[in-house]
């Protein structure tokens, strides 16, 4: 083995793990960090790789393994699962992108296949860019985000028949339209092979080599696969990604998908970093610092436009100005596909030497600053409302006109947010008799929900107007259910200054966001990140024999601990449930004296709950009256609601005194 390609291939793992640690600690992508390792390493850097052309035959096998995993995560049921958000934005953000960048750049002197072929690389955004911001975020399964994925999904497949329109920019207005057209029709042709081995060929072949169950057999022949059919296009005139794109797709369709995508998944992380650093080593640096300027210049105007062009084409969807404006900052960076592309224009002369480096400097620079252009979401759809917008587009952040017939007018819950939790809330609240009313930003959730009657309405909840409508100023508690921590903030804060006496109680994820809500006026801040811990903590130790009053005791203690450091830090007062922690062998219940119970009609003296059940009476509340240290002549009706503190052993005793009897 050739000494010097081992330690070609040494240097960039090294260079990649320190730029992978630099960037993780600026929350910067990976992905920019093989640039960066490419850059140091290339020729315009320090010069310690000299012999591009081994690193570029592993950079190929990298575009190989990414276009066939991307074949095998697509399907033709899921592609139609995007609906209409997901299909129409996609669609009009890539035509508009492409036209609108095409009419610049031939503003700027490019002939029109050029310009036509730089609006297709604009028209691309990171997916793997874009999932790393918001998983880290933790907004995945917000609507919005949902949406901005679905649109750069759509604009990865875009890449497949963009590879076929190449040739024929590439031979416009030469005798080299003809074979372009050729090799186009021939596309096609193989499309429908691919469709047929998808239904008949490929999963009988696997069926037969699962059945030998033989590990080593299955990856050799799923691997095979892939490079057999990008073998066979690239033979037939055709590119190697359309072909391991088309085998993905083959394979996509079978049972063993999963399996297969599994197997191939290692091979192509390594592969494809590999790919980004041979594109970081054709930057040249000293071209970067002659153009410094008009390269940020070019960076901020691609951002803007594309954010512009993304908020645009979503709108016939009828989503709201804030999703609007999160789907297109979220979708404002260039991405991965395009440098796949790229290497198309520049086999057939569409991306020359000088516009190749302007593109590359562009696209690492928006990808680095992606994270910081999403986090501005909040800040820049307040500036886009403050905008002298159509009343049209105004009208889908505020709330419906006429608040459903059922809806409560004070005293009740607000729950932003009726995803499953906020369901549940709604679900307990409606169980127990107390008024609640929604808002939600998913347009198809509200629909389905008041048609069935619940007190719900479409609105963005970090609008004033949206949470006056929902009656904050008469609500006693607003839980805030959405995963967006940003969103949340905002919408505690808000709901803090437009009513300083209700109860916030506010969901998060991870522990490190509790403290700036409690900061905000959260009363309570419940972290799924710490929920779980404690939920784990339990289950595992009634594996084993452990008194369950010992594990309630680890568990309490456990979150004693967590939230009351938090709420010292923020100034918060304790809540019941926090007081109840606080003694020992003692429980806090509430519970309602129902009609005909033996307790309905005396006083607490003549129950003579403390001495007989080692019970105290800590307040009862009365309809919108709370008697609070009831003393011994206090009588108790049916439908009071008595805060009860329980020291003793007689639980089941106790509340059949709050219940008919069987008599009753």
């Amino acid at each position: 083995m050739d000494t010097a390609f081992l330690e070609q291939i040494l240097i960039i793992f090294a260079l990649s793990i320190g730029a992978l640690a630099l960037c993780y600690r600026l929350k910067i992508p990976g992905i920019v960090a093989f640039f960066l390792a490419g850059i140091i390493a290339g020729p315009y850097g320090l010069g310690f790789i000299t012999n591009r052309a081994d690193v570029e035959i592993l950079a190929e096998l990298g575009i190989i393994f990414l276009l066939f995993t991307i074949g095998m995560e697509l399907s033709l049921k899921s592609f139609l699962e995007m609906k209409k958000g997901m299909l129409t934005g996609g669609v009009l953000q890539i035509g508009i992108t492409i036209g609108v960048v095409a009419v610049i750049a031939s503003a700027l002197g490019l002939a029109a296949p050029e310009a036509i072929f730089f609006g297709m690389l604009l028209a691309h955004t990171s997916t793997t860019v874009m999932l790393t911001v918001f998983q880290h975020r933790g907004e995945v399964d917000t609507p919005p985000v949902r949406l901005a994925l679905g649109i750069s999904v759509l604009q990865d497949l875009s890449t497949v028949p963009m590879i076929l329109l190449v040739p024929m920019l590439g031979g416009m207005g030469s005798a080299g339209v003809v074979p372009s057209l050729i090799n186009f029709a021939l596309g096609l042709v193989l499309l429908g092979v691919v469709t047929a081995s998808a239904l008949w060929v490929v999963p009988r072949l696997l069926y037969r080599v699962a059945s030998l169950r033989s590990r080593e057999l299955f990856m050799i022949t799923v691997i095979a696969l892939c490079l057999g059919t990008a073998w066979l296009t690239s033979r037939a005139g055709l590119s190697l990604a359309l072909g391991a794109f088309l085998a993905g797709l083959i394979i996509s369709e079978s049972e063993y998908s999963n399996a297969a995508l599994s197997t191939v998944i290692p091979f192509r992380d390594v592969f494809t970093s590999f790919f980004f650093v041979s594109m970081g080593m054709l930057l040249n640096t000293g071209f970067f610092a002659a153009h410094a300027l008009v390269i940020v210049a070019i960076i901020l105007g691609v951002i803007v436009l594309k954010a512009i062009i993304g908020a645009v084409a979503v709108l016939p969807a009828g989503v709201s100005l804030r999703t609007a404006v999160l789907t297109g900052l979220a979708i404002g960076q260039i991405g991965e596909f395009a440098f796949i592309l790229s290497r198309s224009g520049i086999e057939y002369g569409l991306l020359g030497p000088d516009l190749e480096q302007i593109f590359l400097a562009v696209s690492v620079g928006t990808m680095t600053v992606a994270p910081f252009v999403i986090g501005s979401a909040p800040g820049v759809t307040a500036a886009v409302r403050r905008l002298p917008l159509p009343e049209r587009l105004r009208a889908r952040d505020a709330p419906l006109k006429t608040a459903p017939a059922n809806g409560p007018k004070e005293g009740h819950i607000i729950i932003v947010g009726f995803g499953p939790m906020g369901r549940h809330v709604a679900e307990a609240a409606r169980s127990t008799g107390v008024p609640y009313m929604a808002v939600e930003l998913n347009p198809k959730t509200v629909r389905e929900k008041r048609t069935s009657g619940e007190p719900i309405f479409y609105g963005d909840a970090a609008n004033e107007g949206v949470l006056a409508h929902a009656g904050i100023e008469r609500a006693r508690v607003v839980v805030v259910t959405i995963p967006n921590a940003a969103t949340a903030r905002q919408v505690t804060a808000i709901a803090r200054k437009m009513n300083p006496e209700c109860a916030i109680v506010t969901r998060t994820r991870y522990m490190e966001d509790s403290l700036p809500l409690y900061a905000l006026g959260a009363d309570d801040v419940i972290c799924e990140e710490f929920e779980t811990a404690a939920e784990v903590l339990a289950r595992v130790l009634i594996k084993y024999p452990v008194q369950k009053s010992d594990i309630d005791r680890l568990v309490a203690s456990m979150r004693t601990g967590n939230y009351e450091m938090l709420r010292e830090a923020s100034g918060q007062v304790p809540s019941l449930r926090d007081i109840g922690l606080h003694l020992d062998n003692a429980e806090i219940s509430i519970v309602r004296v129902e009609k005909g119970a033996p307790i309905a009609g005396k006083t607490l003296a003549e129950t003579d709950l403390r001495r007989r059940y080692a019970v105290t009476v800590l307040a009862i509340r009365r309809g919108a009256e709370t008697l609070a240290g009831p003393d011994g002549g206090t009588l108790i009706e049916a439908g009071d609601l008595c805060i009860l503190v329980e020291a003793g052993q007689k639980n089941e005793e106790v509340s059949s005194l709050f219940r008919p009897g069987p008599e009753a």
